[in-house]
Formats: structure tokens, sequence, C-alpha cells
């Protein structure tokens, strides 16, 4: 395909444009993006934070219920009548179960529930872990047949220095539940609870409750920081990051957000789809604009290609001239054009005078001969 000058320039002009706006938009891509992911960082950071705070005080809150109970047992006696003071109102609004078991096996407990035969507090993990321990624990959570996920608040009584005996509050987690749940991070994600082995305590996917991040996110790496980590879930790409809940005796929790990628970046598919479509638009609108100025510019060289074509077909008025206007460079191409048909002119012209020349010349002498002729005959 043979492309003319002007169709040259064009394409070349088209290619700038095009070269220039992919640069431009490559730049914004740049820092539309950074820009995104810092303010994402900055605002998952804030809900993690926020939401940690919530859980730890209101945990808080439920550890302090009971241990005030254990100071009121070690300060009335283990081993004196605690049905009074297991059945204080805040214990049985806060608490599912409140009990208090001894380092001699007694074992109290409101609401007052029937306990297997032979039942001994001391053989139970909370008790023991709480001696252990030496100080208030939180157990792992766990689904309870009545009641759904519970965790167990256990803190040691001690008379003298020594542990004699262990309290403990079985904890109903709805209101956790309720406070995580609440957490929608303006459409973008949603937020989990999540235990420092990777076991999920709460998320608004039931399915998720209580498996582990392993599980869930098989062949994936997965670290329990603030950093914003790509994963793949069911086909979707999600970022997570991690706040831990500080604070906690004995328990290694964490705060998870999982975002939605494509909402989190969407504005930056929108400026690519508006960036694409204001190429193409510039790229047609400069191509039109460049079309009708450069035939304009052509123009003297339109008509000078048309006068040579005309020269070189023998039909050209040698008498005329290009039409010069400014000084650039068609201008001096003209008046050279201008000056070669000149002495082209000059030269035919002079030719032409030769020739005629010559005819006359001939002419004389075929006279002359036949006048010869003549007189020879005679």
């Amino acid at each position: 395909m043979i492309l003319k000058f002007r169709h040259k320039i064009l394409l070349a002009a088209s290619g700038v444009v095009v070269l220039a706006f992919t640069l431009f938009t490559l730049y914004n891509d740049y820092l539309q993006r950074t820009t995104i992911t810092q303010n994402l960082e900055s605002s998952v950071a804030q809900a993690g934070q926020l939401t940690a705070s919530s859980v730890q005080n209101w945990l808080s809150g439920r550890i302090l219920v009971l241990e005030n109970l254990t100071q009121d047992v070690a300060y009335q006696g283990v081993n004196s009548d605690l049905g009074g003071l297991v059945s204080q109102s805040s214990l049985v609004s806060t608490f599912q179960f409140t009990y208090v078991g001894d380092s001699k096996g007694a074992f109290t407990q409101r609401p007052d529930v029937a306990m297997p035969a032979g039942y001994d507090p001391r053989q139970r993990p909370w008790y023991t872990s709480t001696v252990e321990a030496g100080k208030t624990i939180l157990s792992a959570p766990y689904l309870a047949s009545v009641g759904g996920l519970v965790v167990t608040i256990a803190s040691p009584v001690k008379t003298n220095g020594q542990v004699s005996g262990v309290a403990g509050g079985d904890l109903s987690l709805d209101t956790l539940v309720k406070i995580i749940n609440s957490v929608e991070f303006g459409g973008l994600g949603y937020a989990f609870l999540v235990s420092g082995d990777g076991q999920i305590i709460v998320s608004p996917d039931k399915d998720q409750v209580m498996k582990n991040l392993k599980d869930i996110y098989p062949g994936q790496t997965i670290s329990l920081d603030a950093r914003l980590r790509e994963v793949t879930l069911n086909g979707q790409q999600r970022l997570l990051s991690f706040t831990p809940i500080t604070g906690l005796p004995s328990a290694d929790w964490y705060i998870g957000l999982s975002i939605d990628k494509d909402k989190a970046y969407a504005p930056l598919s929108q400026f690519r789809s508006s960036a694409i479509v204001a190429v193409l638009i510039a790229v047609a609108v400069i191509a039109l604009l460049l079309s009708v100025l450069i035939r304009a510019l052509m123009r003297p060289l339109t008509d000078m290609g048309r006068a040579m074509r005309d020269i070189a077909q023998g039909e050209g008025d040698l008498t005329r001239r290009l039409s010069i206007q400014g000084k650039d460079e068609f201008a001096e191409l003209g008046g050279s054009f201008n000056q070669f048909v000149e002495r082209v002119h000059a030269s035919i012209a002079e030719v032409s005078s030769a020739t005629l020349q010559v005819h006359d010349l001939s002419q004389r002498v075929v006279n002359s001969s036949n006048s010869s002729i003549v007189g020879f005959d005679e």
C-alpha cells in the first residue's frame, strides 16, 4: 500500500498523540493506584484498630466482672457458702453459667444444674489451665450445646498467695458477633475474628466459623499482620489485613478485614476506561483537524505537482507561473519552479526561433535550387 506524504504526516501525528496519551495515562494510573492503596491501607488500619478496641473493651468489662467475683470469694472464704456470691445479678446477666471450684473439689454453680456423679472441678481444663497460669485466662471459643459460640473466662482465687480455687464464667459471644458483623467497611468487605493459630471464631459467613484460614485459602500464604495481602476466594480477588487485639489474658486474637479488590480499585478501572475513550476521541479530532490543515498547507505543493505533470505530458502552459505567498519552504520551492519553467520556456523559445531560421534558410536554398534548374533548362 502506497501512502501519500500527507497520509504519512497524519499517521505520524496520530502516533505521537497516542504515545503521549498512553504515557500520561500510565503515569496517572500509577499515581491513582498508589493513592488508592495508601488510602485503603489507612482506612483498613483505622477500621481494624477501632474494631479491635471495641472487642477488647467488651471482653475486658466481662473479665473485670469475673475478677470481682474472685475477690469476693477470696474475702469471704472459698469454703463458705458461695451460692449468694455467684447469684449476683451482674453475674447472672453477663454469663450463661457462673461457678466456683475449690482445691478440695467442692463446686458451686448458678444456674444450679445437676452435674454428673463424681464431677471434680479440679480435673476440668478451665481449672487446671488457670492454676497453671496463675492468672485470669480466656479459653478458646467452642460451640456449646445451648447458647451458640461460647468462651470461658476463669480466674484464680488466692488465699495467702496460694491458689485455693478457681472462679469461672461461660460467656456467650453473641454480642461480639454483632459487633464484628456490623463492620461493613463502606460495602467493600467485612470483618472477622480469628485466633493466632488461624482458626476463625466469628465471621458473617457462617460456613467459615471454626475453620482454619489454611482450609479456606488452600495453597496460599497468609500472615497475621497489618499489610494488605492479596488472596483468592472462590475465584474472587480479595485483600486481607489483620489487627491484633491487645490486653486479653492468654488469648491471641486478631481482627481480620476481607476487602473485595475489584470494588476497592473500581475508581482505577473507571479511570482506565475513561482514558481509553479520551485517547480515541483525541486521535479522531486531531486526525480530522490535521487532515484539513495538511490539505491547506500542502496546496502549493499540490499545485506545483499538477503543473509539473502538465509539463511532463506536453500540455503545460509555460507562460503561467505559480502564485508565491510567504517566505516558507513552499514559497522557495515555488520560486525555484517558476525559474525552472521560465528557463524551459526561454530554451523552447530559442529552439523555436532557431528552427524557424533553419526553415527559412532551407526555403531559400530550395528556391535558389529551383531557379538554377529553370535557368539551366532555358
